[in-house]
């Protein structure tokens, strides 16, 4: 076939006056002076895509803030993995969270932080051996709480929380769930058998992790059937946390509670499908709205509670 490039001597344009307008000039950024305080700092910002998103989830956790609503934190492991632990602490000191939400992971990596100071590699290609390396204190730490927790009718959460406490490993200040357990935040969470490391424990029972597990869902469903008005906020966790927050909504609602205009926020740069359709489709459903913040959470999540600090100024607890 001989194809002749297409002439575009008649192709029809349109004058510039009659384009239709994207972003006004007042939103783009500018540059950042030195001797400037954060809130120039965000200011400097463009007012467009992650940056105007981010900046009415500030507002919106301001308000949800000032009328006592929810604010429910969901991490996955790497938000541990990140660094991110003494900030998580603070938030709980602060009472900027009302509850949060970790995978089997994040509760490794909050316990091996608080007995060493720093986060291990789960898989240790330089050890010379073949599979997981499957830490004794760490192990061992988390499954006599979960088993001994299971006695008390306690979930997963409080039951690691109690122990650090009780224990006070050397970084306990940079313990999450000691601190929640020590504030009184509901923490909950949600292993997954047979994946997580602490699961190949000696000391593990499938029967406390069992029951003790299923007693956080429900836990997690409690919390949900309190959220109507506030904000959950996902990080990290692409798969275990948004069904997590999904099914335990589907089973307040069943149960005749109402969970309604909710703002749910989803941090992570490579989000599945099926967590942008869980988080900031069904659970915004009823009235509310989903926010996708596609961005490393080292970053976005300082950067977001720094803003509702700044905001709040003295107010800040």
């Amino acid at each position: 076939m001989n194809l002749k490039p297409l002439s575009f001597s008649k192709l029809k344009t349109v004058p510039l006056a009659k384009r239709q307008k994207d972003a006004d000039g007042e939103d783009f950024g500018a540059p950042y002076r030195a001797g400037g305080s954060f809130a120039d700092f965000l200011c400097s910002l463009p007012g467009l895509g992650t940056t105007r998103d981010l900046i009415e989830l500030r507002d919106t956790l301001l308000t949800a803030r000032r009328k006592k609503k929810a604010i429910i934190l969901g991490c996955g492991g790497h938000v541990m993995d990140s660094g991110l632990s003494p900030l998580l602490v603070r938030l709980i000191e602060q009472r900027l969270i009302t509850g949060i939400v970790l995978t089997g992971a994040a509760l490794l990596q909050d316990v091996e932080i608080a007995l060493s100071g720093h986060t291990l590699r789960t898989y240790d290609r330089d050890s010379g051996e073949n599979g997981y390396r499957v830490t004794d204190e760490t192990g061992r730490l988390i499954n006599e709480a979960i088993n001994f927790g299971a006695i008390e009718n306690w979930g997963i959460g409080k039951s690691v929380g109690e122990k650090l406490l009780d224990r006070k490993p050397e970084h306990l200040d940079h313990s999450v769930l000691a601190t929640a357990s020590r504030f009184g935040i509901p923490a909950t969470v949600h292993p997954a058998i047979g994946i997580d490391a602490f699961n190949l424990h000696p000391a593990a029972h499938g029967e406390s992790l069992g029951a003790a597990g299923f007693l956080e869902f429900r836990l997690l469903a409690a919390m949900m059937a309190e959220a109507s008005e506030g904000v959950v906020i996902n990080v990290a966790s692409s798969m275990l946390l948004p069904r997590l927050f999904m099914q335990a909504t589907d089973a307040a609602l069943n149960l005749g509670k109402s969970v309604e205009k909710l703002t749910t926020v989803v941090i992570d740069p490579s989000a599945s499908a099926s967590a942008l359709a869980d988080v900031l489709g069904r659970l915004s459903q009823h009235g509310g709205r989903g926010i996708w913040l596609p961005g490393p959470d080292e970053i976005l999540l300082p950067l977001l509670f720094a803003s509702v600090i700044d905001a709040l100024g003295d107010d800040v607890g």
